[in-house]
């Protein structure tokens, strides 16, 4: 009896995808689809380990987005909480409220100056905030 191989949990990109405000190396909004069930955030996408965090939408409880030099969102998923900072951070909250972000992940570096208008995730950090029973 032969073991079949593990699917990569993370869907590989279409090959027709293009590369738009809505794609790019920070993750994917897919508006073609209907809502989600799942979205993923990638930490350490430079490193040799990168870690993946998934939660279904129904866990997501809220979110909320601040606007400054740099932008910050968090969002409660279950006793998690998922900070994300970087800039053009308000199309984000835009997909979650539609239901169809699909995976954001952290961009290595600096954003140029070219990529002005678009979106960059510089940190996604994940703390459990449940407290421990005694």
């Amino acid at each position: 009896m032969s073991l079949k191989p593990k699917k990569s949990q993370i869907p590989p990109e279409p090959p027709s995808a293009k590369q738009d405000k809505w794609t790019g190396p920070w993750g994917r909004n897919n508006l073609g689809t209907p809502s989600f069930d799942v979205v993923r955030f990638c930490q350490d996408a430079t490193h040799a380990t990168q870690k993946t965090h998934s939660y279904p939408y129904r866990v997501i409880s809220s979110w909320h987005w601040t606007n400054g030099e740099t932008e910050e969102l968090k969002i409660e998923a279950s006793t998690d909480l998922i900070t994300v900072k970087g800039r053009g951070l308000d199309r984000i909250v835009e997909a979650l409220d539609r239901g169809t972000l699909e995976i954001l992940c952290e961009v290595p570096g600096d954003m140029s100056p070219h990529e002005e208008s678009s979106i960059w995730v510089s940190t996604i950090m994940v703390e459990n905030t449940a407290t421990p029973s005694h």
